[in-house]
């Protein structure tokens, strides 16, 4: 009976000590209430494809969403390579006493940033080195000026009914 109290207990701390990012996403003010709903399941799968995010998350916080269009740019890779109109831009701090990152990581107190987009190549773009080591994903170039990369996630089209 003591065994499995401490069963319980232990279940209990562990469920208690992760947050699931899609309940807690900070969003832009004056977002409507159906783009907020089709935002947190864009996170959500972020979180499922991105392993890092869901095997870290306790070191992770203050994940913030914002929704983005090309604006009118001349060229914009996410709209002429991947044919977004529209995306989620995703920022998320590792905490500065992150306990289990890797070490060589160079992690604690950096921000990592993705933007998530449907259209004809719908997934997430890792916008840094450390975004993509969370997603487990390499550079779409070895050009150190677009360090960009892509991880296809075709449940992503949902961010094309943003209104």
């Amino acid at each position: 009976m003591k065994t499995i109290i401490i069963a319980l207990l232990t279940v209990g701390l562990c469920v208690a000590c992760s947050k699931a990012p899609d309940k807690t996403v900070q969003l832009q003010k004056n977002i409507p209430t159906q783009n907020q709903d089709i935002i947190k399941s864009a996170i959500k799968q972020l979180t499922t494809a991105c392993t890092g995010l869901s095997q870290y998350s306790y070191d992770l916080t203050n994940w913030r969403a914002t929704m983005a269009s090309n604006g009118g740019n001349p060229f914009n890779y996410h709209t002429e390579v991947w044919g977004w109109e529209k995306w989620i831009e995703v920022t998320v701090e590792v905490k500065k006493n992150a306990r289990d990152l890797p070490k060589e990581w160079k992690a604690p107190g950096k921000v990592l940033e993705y933007d998530l987009g449907g259209g004809k190549q719908p997934g997430i773009d890792g916008k840094d080195t450390l975004s993509q080591l969370m997603c487990a994903t390499i550079p779409v170039s070895n050009d150190p000026d677009n360090p960009d990369t892509f991880l296809a996630v075709d449940g992503m089209k949902i961010i094309d009914n943003i209104k």
